[in-house]
């Protein structure tokens, strides 16, 4: 038996190479397709279920209304006590001969905003129309 020389083995071996890279780029590319095409669907569904439940929008902010408290904190909800102490915290002056809410209107007009309120302290009324603002939102 005859041996081949080097550079048709080279030849052969780059041949069989470059027709499994050419099989491997083939099913790639009909791979990224078959990706391509089922995520234009998915995006096309997505799109159509949001249009389709224009009640959500609602029920979300309704839910971040209940929710605002707890995040953005409530002056209003805070004691005489407590809003001094924040007025004192920020560094203004005068706020001590005002009354509850015209030191609420004396610290918005400052900009000043609440802390949030801890979940103990939130009022009947205001868990009620969170727990059914999550509930609205879940449907």
């Amino acid at each position: 038996m005859a041996k081949k020389p080097l550079s048709e083995q080279f030849r052969e071996q780059l041949q069989e190479l470059g027709s499994s890279l050419a099989a491997h780029t083939r099913s790639l590319d009909q791979h990224f397709e078959t990706q391509e095409a089922f995520l234009t669907l998915r995006h096309q569904e997505l799109e159509q279920a949001q249009q389709a439940l224009p009640g959500s929008e609602k029920a979300l902010k309704n839910l971040e209304l209940a929710l605002a408290p707890l995040v953005h904190g409530d002056l209003g909800s805070m004691t005489i006590p407590e809003l001094r102490k924040l007025c004192s915290q920020a560094g203004l002056s005068g706020y001590s001969k005002f009354k509850k809410g015209e030191l609420v209107e004396f610290m918005q007009g400052k900009k000043i905003s609440a802390p949030p309120l801890p979940v103990k302290k939130l009022k009947k009324d205001q868990l009620v129309a969170i727990v059914e603002a999550v509930l609205a939102a879940r449907q």
